[in-house]
């Protein structure tokens, strides 16, 4: 007979062996998003100096819709991992011969279940909607926000409403522009020119207006209209403009961005509206299938024989993925009201249910279900593996070292690389699952939508698979080496060898070899694969958007600095008829004082180097001061550095390797362009394959340092470096191609940090 109180300690104990596995999941699936949130949000932030305080709230802000989402994919894990745990170690059997059954073990799930299903259910309808509304208030905010802290001597800033800012150089001392340009549209009917010898920008403390500050100005201004004889020169000592304010942005909620009770009153005022009713049921069904989940896998987990708690989630995996592609199908056939949105929202968990039940029933009759037969099938692959490279290995090393008479490699290294390339490839697979589930999640959607082929989102996720190499790599390596180590100190191996007269450093060789092979394998990924790609990817992705965005395109540039010191600039340019509308050249002497204007209604194309001008005039000038006024029908005008002047090819450094880079960045400095950002990418693509390399040296004294605390904690630890890593090298190669840092700082500074403190860890251990 079972005590109460025996029975109260097994709920305790079931209840902390699904926690471990749930939280390590919730862990793992949350940071998967957030490292693709970084990535794509770090460049964004720094160069609109968002503070520290607002990317902390952009995190915060997305939390709660990223828990909604893994906090039921972390609830399967934690009750299939955490069974699967105790079923592998005949913990569920002998329970069983304790009398305790089925239903006795559901308890403690149900009840953790309903937790977790609490929790998701707030977030869904409380949290994560205000928090995404904020989100996109705050987002809106630092994409508008008044800043020049970017712009670089040289080059047209043409951010400011109604203005256009240029200026020769910066004073280190003081920080002020010198020579500076400023072309003014604020009064419709006026040209405003204004010259000043220096200037800065000041932005207000509520960071929504700010003011140009000008010394020693000269005012240029005339009407459109009558050009000749409402010309104004006035001079200032001192002159401030201010920059308009136009953050005032009225932002209307999306329905997933209602909190409850407003989505409630919004269905009453719109009964018929289809997104409503879909994020109604949302609200219920995505919650309630942290219980499907869990219930579901009871079943899964004191079937499971073998493999443990690796097993386990690998399982969830599979299921994880099943149920939010069958969750988005299912979704998109209630927008094309195929199916009412009752069935659509709640058809996968339902399913769920059902399954759960058929299984439950099967288990508490204790008839297996013999899933232990997959583990078998993947285990006879990986062993037929391992033997063929053991004996293509020892035929290696007694034919070919032997003849060469090295004895440098010994079985150990064999022993320790086949374990360290077995947990790569299940961490490596396992991944790529995790990423294959959000990418399939994200673009469901538009593919019934836009109504595109299925086929094309199969073939997006294969030109993407490339791209997700670069993240999955480094912290597959990092993992795999953690556990390996962690696992021969807990079996005493680590002890053995040390006994045996091999030190740790000898010890960690295949690691760092492996490592730096991988480095080799990604740098020919990325330089002979990536690319196109990347490309491929893009223009996969426009077709399932139906969208056009260009993988390179030609710009015409507005603003234009010639050889000697002139200012092209026009409205608009007619690429057919190979015309310019509101054409003008301002002609500047050494001094950055003006000498001519040249003002044309229109201008054409005649040959490779000269352009007609029809119906203007042009303006003499000396020291700033006009002196005559010539008005012309038509006049021909040579200009040195013929049409390209006026174009650029803008390339994406993703579609190119480091050659292609390089000749662009060539290009870029013929044309006078910034190649800051480029560069940095440059040295990016140089660094970045050594992350593998650098994340074993990481790997290898934390694994000596854990011990003997087992594979989740090594796990958590791989998430809780590779978080900090990836978060350290996107804000470095922001810093790069923002121009804050250098380029070689920004893409080999995060790698020599995490190195060198490696390095220090791994020289301190007792070998």
């Amino acid at each position: 007979m079972v005590s109460l109180g025996m029975l109260k300690s097994f709920d305790r104990y079931l209840l902390k062996e699904i926690t471990s596995p749930f939280s390590l999941g919730l862990l793992v699936y949350t940071t998967t998003l957030l490292i693709n949130m970084i990535f794509l949000l770090s460049k964004t932030l720094i160069e609109k100096e968002a503070s520290s305080m607002t990317i902390v709230k952009i995190l915060l802000y997305l939390l709660p819709e990223f828990l909604a989402f893994t906090i039921p994919m972390a609830t399967l894990m934690g009750v299939l991992a955490g069974l699967s745990r105790m079923s592998t170690d005949s913990e569920i059997l002998a329970f069983r011969t304790m009398g305790v059954n089925n239903s006795r073990i559901l308890r403690p799930i149900l009840v953790f279940s309903l937790i977790t299903w609490f929790i998701s259910s707030w977030l869904i309808m409380y949290v994560a909607p205000e928090a995404s509304f904020r989100l996109k208030q705050l987002m809106g905010e630092v994409h508008l926000k008044r800043t020049v802290s970017g712009i670089k001597p040289g080059d047209f800033y043409k951010e400011f409403p109604f203005y256009t800012l240029y200026f020769r150089d910066i004073d280190n001392k003081t920080n002020e522009w010198k020579d500076v340009f400023l072309y003014s549209r604020k009064k419709g009917d006026s040209d405003s020119i204004i010259l000043a010898d220096s200037g800065k920008f000041v932005q207000g403390k509520n960071k929504r207006e700010g003011h140009i500050y000008l010394k020693n100005v000269t005012v240029h201004r005339y009407k459109r209209k009558e050009p000749e004889k409402s010309y104004e020169l006035t001079s200032y000592e001192f002159l401030k403009e201010k920059i308009p304010d136009l953050i005032k942005i009225k932002h209307t909620r999306r329905s997933r961005q209602l909190v409850f009770p407003k989505l409630v009153e919004q269905m009453k005022k719109e009964p018929g509206r289809i997104d409503l009713a879909i994020e109604f049921h949302r609200k219920f069904s995505l919650p309630l299938a942290c219980i499907a989940l869990g219930f579901l896998a009871l079943s899964l987990g004191i079937s499971t024989k073998k493999g443990g708690k690796i097993s386990g989630f690998t399982i969830s995996l599979g299921i994880i993925f099943v149920y939010y592609t069958t969750t988005v199908v299912s979704e998109n056939l209630v927008r094309k009201r195929i199916i009412p949105p009752f069935w659509g929202m709640w058809g996968a968990v339902i399913f769920l249910f059902i399954v759960g039940g058929i299984l439950y029933y099967y288990t508490s009759k204790e008839k297996n279900l013999n899933l232990g037969k997959i583990t078998d099938f993947f285990i006879q692959i990986k062993e037929r593996i391992t033997k063929k490279i053991q004996e293509d290995s020892d035929t290696l090393l007694v034919i070919k070292l032997k003849k060469l008479n090295l004895r440098f490699f010994k079985i150990i290294d064999l022993y320790v690389s086949r374990k360290i390339i077995f947990s790569f490839l299940l961490i490596f697979f396992s991944l790529l699952m995790v990423f294959y589930i959000i990418d399939v999640v994200e673009l469901i959607d538009d593919i019934f939508q836009n109504d595109v082929s299925f086929t094309y989102l199969l073939r997006y996720v294969y030109y993407n698979t490339p791209e997700i190499l670069s993240f999955i790599f480094p912290v597959s390596i990092l993992t795999a080496v953690l556990l390996s180590f962690s696992l021969m100190s807990k079996n005493n191996e680590i002890i053995a060898v040390k006994v045996s007269g091999i030190s740790l450093y000898r010890l960690a060789l295949p690691a760092l070899v492996i490592g730096f092979l991988l480095s080799l394998v990604f740098f020919f990924i990325q330089e002979n694969l990536t690319p196109i790609a990347n490309r491929k990817a893009r223009e996969t992705l426009n077709i399932i958007h139906k969208r056009e965005v260009p993988t390179e395109r030609k710009d015409t540039k507005r603003w234009v600095l010639g050889d000697n010191n002139e200012i092209y600039f026009y409205n608009h340019f007619d690429k057919k008829l190979k015309r310019f509308s509101n054409f003008n050249i301002i002609y500047m002497d050494k001094n950055f004082k003006l000498l001519k204007r040249l003002s044309a209604k229109n201008a054409y194309w005649t040959g490779e180097k000269q352009l007609q001008l029809k119906a203007g005039f042009q303006r003499n000038f000396s020291e700033n001061i006009p002196q005559d006024f010539q008005a012309f029908k038509s006049r021909l005008l040579e200009v040195p550095e013929g049409e390209n002047l006026f174009v650029r090819t803008i390339a994406f450094p993703e579609f190119m390797n480091i050659d292609n880079l390089k000749r662009y960045i060539t290009y870029l400095e013929k044309n006078k362009a910034d190649t800051h950002r480029y560069e940095a990418k440059l040295f990016y693509k140089y660094a970045f394959p050594f992350s593998s390399l650098i994340m074993v040296i990481i790997a290898i004294p934390f694994s000596f340092f854990m011990g003997n605390k087992g594979t989740l904690f090594g796990i958590g630890i791989a998430v809780g470096i590779s978080l900090v890593f990836w978060f350290t090298f996107a804000v470095f190669n922001a810093l790069g191609s923002a121009a804050i840092l250098s380029p070689f700082i920004s893409a080999f500074a995060p790698l020599l940090l995490f190195g060198a403190v490696s390095v220090f860890l791994f020289l301190n251990i007792k070998t």
